[in-house]
């Protein structure tokens, strides 16, 4: 019972992340620099293009396209979580990629991301644990 509940929990906080991540990367491009230096790095960020492999690319351009597959890769594991039969396998296999991505996390980003893919890491873990 508890195994179910964790593993659609788990579900429930990955979507909320990947839908409140596109929310706010959609409302910063949108958003006017506040002031002349946060314009002069988003200048340097999207105005440098540089050849990567054959294709002109601003770090700005690479960034958000991070940006965006992180959000379609919470929402597709939110996706998994909610279609799947709730099994050990898939929760132990989505665990493990949470964890890849709670380091990643750690290393690199804030704290809500953090928490929140912590979140989704605790409950498919309670949910592989408490399945056996």
């Amino acid at each position: 019972m508890w195994s179910y509940k964790l593993f659609r929990i788990g579900a429930l906080v990955l979507a909320l992340l990947g839908c409140a991540h596109l929310l706010v990367h959609f409302a910063n491009n949108a958003a006017k620099p506040a002031n002349g230096t946060a314009a002069q790095l988003r200048e340097v960020m999207y105005g440098y293009k540089e050849n990567i492999m054959g294709t002109m690319r601003s770090q700005g351009e690479i960034f958000d396209g991070l940006t965006l597959g992180f959000s379609v890769f919470m929402l597709t594991v939110a996706a998994i979580g909610f279609t799947a039969p709730v099994q050990r396998k898939t929760a132990i296999v989505i665990s493990a990629s949470l964890l890849v991505m709670l380091v990643i996390s750690l290393a690199y980003w804030f704290i809500l991301p953090t928490v929140m893919i912590a979140a989704g890491l605790l409950c498919f873990a309670g949910s592989a644990y408490l399945d056996r």
